[in-house]
């Protein structure tokens, strides 16, 4: 538990760098931060309680996605400006280093199954941001025409 908190720490501060260096405006910075930090220590955990990466990687992004969505609403700033910083803790670039290690070391077979396990890693993000995000923009907008429902009864 102490080795997944140091690198949840550790993965704050990579996304910080990230995002600064994306242009990310500074008082984003931060948030950013602590959103890809959460949803790292999240990947570690789910993968050590289901011994999958791949459900930690869902698990993991799905967190970072409502982190992302929530700092958008409270800081009037688009989604991707925090999501995709955040992100950059999950993408699978030891799986993509993998993949051409076995390709140049004619290894083929360990390099097909880490571009499957690659493909697999990135598919599980995606999917995770498209689910929360279908919930939330549903969420909004249900919300909304409540409101609008009771502003218009009131009236």
């Amino acid at each position: 538990m102490t080795d997944m908190i140091i690198q949840s720490i550790g993965g704050i501060a990579a996304v910080y760098g990230f995002a600064g260096i994306l242009g990310v405006p500074k008082k984003f910075l931060l948030w950013a931060g602590i959103d890809g930090g959460i949803g790292w220590f999240v990947y570690l955990l789910v993968g050590a309680m289901t011994h999958s990466e791949l459900l930690g990687a869902f698990f993991g992004a799905a967190v970072i996605s409502v982190g992302a969505n929530v700092c958008a609403r409270v800081f009037k700033t688009p989604v991707t400006m925090i999501l995709i910083p955040a992100n950059m803790t999950l993408v699978p670039g030891a799986g993509m280093y993998r993949i051409v290690y076995h390709i140049l070391y004619p290894q083929g077979e360990m390099a097909a199954y880490y571009f499957q396990q690659t493909i697999l890693m990135a598919g599980m993000i995606a999917i995770a941001m498209f689910i929360v995000n279908i919930i939330w923009n549903s969420v909004t907008v249900s919300i909304k025409k409540r409101r609008e429902y009771r502003n218009e009864k009131v009236e």
